[in-house]
């Protein structure tokens, strides 16, 4: 049988423990780091998300300024009910005036007469009702927001323009309108860079590109360029149904960016953030560096421990060996203190003291009764009953006592008897009645035989039994002829 290699329950504990402790915070610290990966990634859309819900707040607030002045406007006009050049010149004057940024403030009537602030005139020979503004106005019959274009009297700046329809009750009389350059909210977008990389495009209602920082995309001398075509990654996201989702793509310079869009109401211009791929990582790889470093330090401070609790606790088993190597040579008064807490070992200790005690209190009373018998006295007292299958040990003995008692006690009847027939023959000549003697004689030893013939004895007894004729007992020893 091949013998396992030696070792010890120190060792093996730990080593079952440790390896309970590295499975369980693997397990653990790869759960968290699938969950931390996950909530950082979700943290970092969040942020992602509402820095393009505060640049689309910023875009829309700009949008509601200027929405603000126009129906500011139509409403001093719709009440004062009157379209005379000088009333209308001094509401735009007065609007131009509290609003310098804005580039144009104007008012045309429905029969094409056209009124602009500081004194400038409308392209000559330009329908107003013929343009955009207020043919959108016109239609919809509210404040309307005008994609970025050229100026008629500006060609080389492109405007944005905020129209509002002036009603008299039911009836349309005109439409106030105010331009501001892109130039304004261009500065605003460019300005975003909520963290390092990010940036921010503004796009207009048909996803041509309004501000962008790659200035080679802006609108110049009224050429626009659609974000669809220098940026085919934006096409999902610019999707009305997936205005949620976030999408990762090589941006303009080839770096992978993460993006973001919001369409703003009313004007329906869109806000888009493009935040790196690597901050995401970043932020990542930090929280699973953090999550290992503390995975580790706990399965040191929990090795450590462990290995110092159960050297603690598996410290008195060094102390039995000594104990029970007395107890293997035969000294049962061996003290055992090799526990000291309250525990487990504890309770092993104080059972196998009582197991000690018995053993002891088993031997020291076969130890007697034998001693007495050996002294001849075979009435000691019976051996009381020992618990459990010790017990075994007090009946057999109790036993042999009793079967030397009754084999004793026959040999002193024979001894007796034997005496009396001795006594007989030296009394009498008769032949018969000598005979007779015999015969009770070796019918005596015959019965005494039977009870000793259960004994195995050691060599150097009786060699040879014979039996004569009339079946008395005979030996071949030196002593046959005693008689």
């Amino acid at each position: 049988m091949k013998k396992n290699k030696r070792t010890t329950v120190r060792r093996r504990i730990t080593r079952h423990v440790v390896i309970a402790i590295a499975i369980t915070i693997t397990v653990m610290t790869i759960v968290n780091l699938i969950y931390l990966s996950r909530r950082i990634i979700e943290q970092q859309e969040m942020k992602l998300e509402l820095a393009t819900q505060m640049s689309a707040g910023e875009v829309q607030n700009w949008i509601k300024d200027m929405s603000t002045v126009t129906e500011d406007m139509a409403s001093s006009l719709t009440a004062l009910g009157d379209l005379n050049e000088v009333t209308v010149r001094a509401v735009v004057d007065r609007v131009a005036l509290n609003h310098p940024e804005l580039y144009y403030v104007y008012f045309s009537d429905r029969l094409g007469n056209a009124t602009m602030a500081r004194g400038v005139q409308f392209a000559e020979g330009v329908d107003p009702r013929e343009r955009v503004w207020y043919k959108t106005a016109e239609a919809l019959g509210h404040t309307v927001v005008i994609d970025p274009y050229s100026s008629a009297s500006r060609p080389d700046i492109m405007m944005v323009t905020v129209a509002t329809p002036v009603y008299w009750g039911t009836m349309l009389v005109g439409v106030v309108a105010v331009d501001a350059d892109i130039a304004t909210v261009q500065d605003f977008i460019n300005s975003i860079d909520f963290e390092n990389g990010s940036y921010g495009f503004l796009l207009d209602s048909k996803n041509n590109i309004i501000a962008h920082p790659n200035s080679d995309f802006n609108p110049k001398n009224g050429n626009i360029t659609s974000a669809v075509d220098v940026m085919p990654e934006l096409d999902d996201i610019l999707s009305t149904s997936k205005q949620d989702k976030y999408i990762t793509a090589p941006d303009y310079t080839g770096k992978r960016m993460v993006y973001s869009a919001q369409t703003l109401e009313g004007s329906r211009w869109t806000v888009a953030v493009a935040y790196p791929e690597s901050n995401f990582l970043s932020h990542v790889d930090r929280g699973i560096r953090i999550s290992l470093f503390v995975a580790i330090l706990c399965a040191i401070l929990a090795v450590g421990d462990i290995t110092v609790t159960v050297r603690r606790v598996l410290k008195p088993l060094g102390k039995i060996n000594p104990a029970m190597q007395k107890i293997v040579e035969g000294d049962f008064s061996t003290k055992l203190n090799f526990a000291e807490a309250n525990d487990e070992i504890g309770d092993l200790q104080d059972e196998l003291a009582i197991v000690l005690e018995a053993l002891s209190k088993v031997i020291d009373k076969q130890a007697y009764v034998l001693s007495e018998m050996e002294n001849g006295n075979l009435i000691v007292e019976d051996i009381e009953n020992f618990p459990g299958e010790l017990n075994q040990i007090a009946k057999s003995v109790n036993s042999i006592k009793e079967t030397f008692n009754d084999i004793i006690s026959d040999i002193q009847f024979s001894a007796i008897n034997l005496q009396s027939y001795a006594m007989g023959i030296n009394e009498t000549t008769d032949m018969d009645e000598m005979r007779m003697i015999f015969e009770e004689l070796s019918a005596e030893a015959n019965a005494l035989m039977d009870k000793t013939s259960k004994f195995i004895t050691m060599p150097g007894g009786p060699k040879t039994t014979d039996y004569d004729s009339t079946g008395a007992y005979s030996s071949q020893n030196d002593y046959r002829d005693d008689f």
